[in-house]
């Protein structure tokens, strides 16, 4: 969360604590960084000072595309910037004032770290049943291998999986899964480690084994699969998903149709990216076949169980 780092004149003068607290900052802050501005949490340091946490309210159209309700919901972004009221010693406050662009900047970034959260909840909600998909097999495909190879035999030499799969990533792709406790690595043989010796694991038929460790993978070395490894696709499905799910969620509605154009114009605005109609409707496809979200004629709705293990997680307001 921003904060501010305004100088002296640009600064609000306050008397009390509670005209802080009972409305006169709001109406002031409305004022001048518009009218979502609103005043989330206030708490009081130990020096006595002040620390405000600013969040905005945005207007979201929300409706049902199949029954056309016209339904515009008013999304609280909380946390998007701090600001401090610096304590006189008489019982009043100076709180000195951010410019409007950092103020939006925090909007900005705050808003885009609940979108990136999401993307994580979805992403372990989702890949148990989505990594078979083809894009998500082929880009994932060195650590399916490495993960039933080293479940096939007790220990391998690292240089044996080298020549087996031909790549220079091995090592890499090794070292990150014994960082995850995925494998186990001593510089020449590799073998698993206690991730995948758990007892639940080890019960699966070997089909079942690989997809769940695979599943599991995902869910916990999210960010660092992509960072270190750079697999991309594994963000690719999340936000198609998510491109339906953020308004559900919102709206708390399971059941909400969206057709492929608000889906479209949802993806747009989240990410920030230009996509075609058809390419939406292509990866919806896809999901729907793994049965991630429901196909409903035009209509898109969500799969109950994964919607419900995503609002346990979700970080939407």
């Amino acid at each position: 969360m921003a904060s501010t780092n305004a100088g002296p004149g640009n600064r609000l003068k306050f008397h009390s604590f509670e005209e802080i607290r009972h409305g006169r900052a709001e109406t002031e802050l409305k004022h001048r960084y518009g009218r979502g501005i609103y005043v989330n949490e206030i708490h009081e340091t130990s020096n006595d000072d002040l620390v405000i946490s600013l969040g905005n309210t945005v207007p979201k159209d929300v409706s049902d595309s199949l029954e056309q309700d016209r339904v515009l919901q008013f999304i609280n972004i909380r946390d998007i910037y701090t600001l401090r009221g610096e304590a006189t010693g008489e019982g009043a406050y100076i709180v000195n004032l951010p410019d409007r662009d950092d103020v939006h900047e925090g909007f900005v970034q705050r808003r885009q770290q609940i979108i990136d959260r999401l993307d994580w909840s979805m992403a372990k909600a989702i890949y148990e049943h989505v990594f078979e998909l083809t894009p998500v097999e082929n880009q994932l495909n060195a650590i399916i291998q490495l993960v039933r190879w080293v479940h096939e035999e007790e220990s391998i030499p690292l240089s044996r999986l080298k020549d087996a799969q031909g790549s220079g990533n091995s090592e890499e792709y090794v070292q990150v899964l014994s960082d995850l406790g995925f494998l186990t690595f001593d510089g020449e043989m590799v073998a698993e480690g206690e991730k995948m010796q758990e007892t639940q694991l080890l019960e699966l038929d070997n089909d079942q084994y690989v997809k769940t460790v695979i599943g599991n993978v995902v869910k916990e070395g999210y960010n660092v699969l992509q960072d270190r490894l750079e697999l991309r696709m594994l963000r690719h499905y999340p936000k198609f998903c998510n491109s339906y799910y953020y308004d559900a969620l919102q709206r708390q509605d399971p059941s909400l149709h969206l057709d492929v154009d608000a889906v479209t114009r949802n993806y747009q605005r989240q990410y920030g990216e230009d996509i075609d109609p058809f390419v939406v409707n292509d990866k919806l496809n896809e999901l729907a076949e793994t049965e991630v979200i429901q196909k409903d004629g035009e209509y898109v709705q969500s799969n109950p169980d994964v919607y419900r293990q995503v609002a346990q997680e979700s970080p939407v307001s």
